[in-house]
């Protein structure tokens, strides 16, 4: 495995990874009416271009995990 600063063209899957990661925390719930859920890919290439993401991924690029930053007056970081 291996981290690395994501791409633009790892969005469409870093967010397709999101909403897979967040069905047991939706089914927890009762309910797919999450922040997370409801994400779109807009809102990524936003985070993208005000932060930092990152990505971890297998040697042929297989997307498996990602986390943002953004700094404001406390780092915030979310984990996917």
């Amino acid at each position: 495995m291996k981290i690395s600063r994501a791409e633009l063209q790892d969005l469409d899957e870093i967010l397709k990874l999101q909403y897979l990661a967040y069905q047991s925390e939706a089914a927890l719930f009762g309910t797919d009416d999450i922040p997370p859920l409801k994400q779109t890919i807009e809102e990524v290439e936003d985070e993208y271009s005000n932060g930092i993401i990152l990505k971890m991924h297998t040697d042929d690029n297989v997307i498996v995990g990602s986390v943002r930053a953004k700094k404001r007056k406390t780092l915030h970081i979310s984990v996917n």
